[in-house]
């Protein structure tokens, strides 16, 4: 089995994107994919690690500015990065500005065997991406699900909005897959657990075996 952190669209709700990383820590998350919105959040809350909560050196005059550089690198020295940190897939948005200097808008990896696309708008899936892969992570929802059609099952762990337009709750998800079935654990954006749904998972449809 393999266990995945998801969350996204945060759009700059650190703190509740720091909770989840906590948790994918605490639970033991082999692997984080982080579907979008902003791409830069991961970043910030990666730096509050090392850096503290300001997130960085501040300012306050040269004195000051001085002073706090120091202190953010002996801070940064002493304090080791995010469990997390290394563990981390992400892509990018239409609203992330590093989407035009490289940043991945899509991205395709192997879970158990089975070929998975991340994407922050399943929009932007092409009829291949769709076709090839079994499992397709994506962000832009407002609501955490699973949505199985065929052989293949679409999973969002909701959004991190500080305010949904349409004050739908904010949430995060961990998945665990194994070789025959998925399971979403959803959890609010203060790390209490909300539910939990499953979906089978059918042989074939985007499975790779290695002989």
């Amino acid at each position: 089995m393999t266990r995945i952190g998801l969350a996204s669209d945060s759009f700059g709700n650190l703190d509740a994107l720091s909770v989840a990383f906590d948790l994918f820590a605490r639970a033991l998350a082999d692997r984080v994919f982080f579907l979008g919105g902003w791409w830069a959040d991961v970043d910030a809350v990666l730096a509050r690690q090392r850096y503290g909560s300001s997130g960085g050196p501040g300012t306050g005059g040269d004195s000051g500015f001085l002073s706090a550089v120091k202190g953010a690198l002996a801070r940064a020295a002493a304090t080791s990065e995010h469990p997390v940190a290394g563990r981390i897939t992400r892509v990018a948005s239409r609203t992330c500005p590093e989407r035009g200097s490289g940043a991945q808008t899509k991205v395709v990896d192997l879970l158990e065997g089975r070929i998975c696309c991340l994407v922050h708008d399943k929009a932007e899936l092409s009829r291949d991406d769709i076709g090839n892969a079994t499992l397709l992570f994506h962000g832009n929802s407002g609501r955490a699900a699973l949505v199985q059609i065929g052989p293949r099952v679409f999973v969002t762990p909701g959004h991190l909005r500080t305010r949904d337009e349409e004050d739908r709750p904010a949430s995060f998800a961990l998945a665990d897959v194994g070789p025959g079935e998925i399971v979403l654990t959803v959890f609010s954006a203060e790390g209490a657990e909300l539910r939990r749904e499953s979906a089978p998972l059918p042989s074939g449809g985007g499975k790779v075996s290695v002989r």
